[in-house]
């Protein structure tokens, strides 16, 4: 019971640190949001070469999109003609950074840790969309058959609302409410989850780890960073949730060096992202992708470590844990505690079928690879504009897509398709007629 007690006490602790910078970088998020469309975006990336990978970087650096997030945004980006270096520099980019986890990163880490991020992500994507540029397309890559290409067409103006953002921007009123809804609905209900969990593996950390852990085991950089690398690589974590470990990591004697290197790998990689984008982009591609942000990731730790920059974090942590959280602090964290619950809340409904409207499909398709707003959009998009597809409804929640069709068994090769050129992977679940022999087989066993 003791430990539980001191769990709470760590937990709510690190969530009062964080909380006033996290509402204020959901809030900026929805600010963003109302400016970067995606037809802008796409706008400014279409042509291959070194002013449209770095317009990637740039862009890519404060849009708060993680590893998974960014996945159908670069298909589209893709898909609508921007270069292989250009999609590449932004799936770099884009998942190491966001403006809510700059926030949060200074809230807990300080203003070196602050800038560094930021930094590294946008000379990461530069130089790795140059490398994808160059040396990433893959020899066999084939052009699209003419009889494909008024389809494709049609597939690539749906993917242009894989983002959940508004291809007009809003004005006046409209934008104010655009900002609340994006920010702390759609984005906060995005990483609501993964900011619980990054949260309670600091907390588990904090109380688990010993102070002098990092001091006896990791003091090396050559021990300390490759282990740093082969947790983070293949991990799903968000740039704002993996905040409060790499907190956590340095309290127990991490080199900032070291816990740079979990800031960038966690975020910017993960096995769904590598999985999905080796599909887009090609195997070469991936490899490049996966080669530079490793090896950024070294020699900004390395750089870090050898720049000995004072770190507030053990100081701030003692302070705070000897103080207590002040009434902002609080306030802010019951605010976030409490929009977090409802995001989960509103999952929990739809999952359960509450307020949904029941669509007679025909269609039943189960998704793998989704974990967020931007992703489920994605795929609708993608199956909404195939031919002889009436209606869609993607639940993100059950990764399962409805689909309204006349001819279940012709439509499922172009549904597959349709899905794993997305950069997600699909099966059947089940077609009308299965489900009507289901339930016959059922009533003759039953008579």
């Amino acid at each position: 019971m003791a430990y539980i007690v001191k769990f709470f006490i760590e937990l709510w602790n690190v969530t009062c640190m964080m909380a006033p910078w996290l509402l204020f970088g959901f809030f900026a998020a929805g600010v963003l949001s109302v400016f970067f469309s995606p037809s802008y975006i796409n706008k400014h990336m279409g042509k291959p070469g070194l002013k449209s990978i770095i317009k990637a970087a740039l862009f890519g650096v404060p849009l708060p999109l993680c590893s998974c997030g960014v996945i159908p945004v670069t298909v589209s980006l893709k898909k609508q003609g921007a270069g292989r270096g250009a999609a590449g520099s932004f799936l770099i980019s884009t998942p190491q950074t966001g403006v809510d986890s700059i926030l949060a990163t200074y809230s807990l880490l300080g203003l070196t840790f602050a800038i560094i991020r930021p930094v590294v992500a946008f000379v990461n994507g530069i130089c790795g969309g140059l490398l994808m540029e160059y040396f990433g397309k893959p020899k066999s890559e084939l052009k699209p058959k003419p009889q494909e290409t008024t389809e494709k067409c049609k597939m690539h103006a749906g993917m242009e609302h894989s983002m959940e953002m508004p291809q007009e921007q809003p004005k006046g009123f409209a934008a104010f409410i655009h900002v609340f809804k994006y920010g702390f609905i759609t984005l906060l209900g995005d990483i609501a989850i993964s900011l619980l969990i990054g949260l309670g593996i600091a907390a588990l950390i904090s109380l688990l780890v010993p102070p002098d852990f990092g001091a006896k085991h990791l003091t090396s950089n050559w021990i300390a960073f490759p282990v740093m690398l082969l947790f983070g690589i293949p991990l799903y974590v968000c740039s704002t949730a993996s905040v409060p470990i790499a907190a956590a990591l340095m309290l127990k004697g991490i080199s900032p060096g070291a816990a740079l290197v979990f800031l960038i790998c966690g975020p910017a990689t993960n096995a769904a992202t590598i999985t999905s984008m080796s599909k887009v982009l090609g195997k070469k591609s991936v490899v490049i992708y996966l080669s530079s942000v490793g090896a950024f990731a070294i020699i900004a730790g390395l750089i870090l470590n050898v720049m000995d920059v004072h770190m507030p974090i053990t100081e701030t942590a003692v302070e705070k844990s000897m103080a207590g959280p002040g009434m902002i602090q609080k306030v802010s964290a019951v605010i976030l505690i409490a929009l977090i619950i409802l995001a989960l809340l509103r999952q929990l409904l739809k999952h359960m079928g509450f307020g949904k409207q029941v669509m007679e499909h025909t269609l039943l398709v189960s998704v793998k690879g989704m974990t967020c707003s931007q992703c489920s959009n994605a795929v609708k998009s993608a199956l909404s504009v195939l031919p002889d597809v009436q209606e869609v409804d993607v639940d993100l929640v059950s990764g399962t897509a409805a689909i309204k069709t006349d001819d279940p068994e012709k439509v499922f090769p172009s549904v597959e398709k349709a899905v794993n050129d997305a950069g997600f992977s699909c099966f059947l679940k089940q077609t009308r007629q299965q489900r009507n022999k289901t339930k016959s087989s059922c009533s003759c066993k039953h008579k």
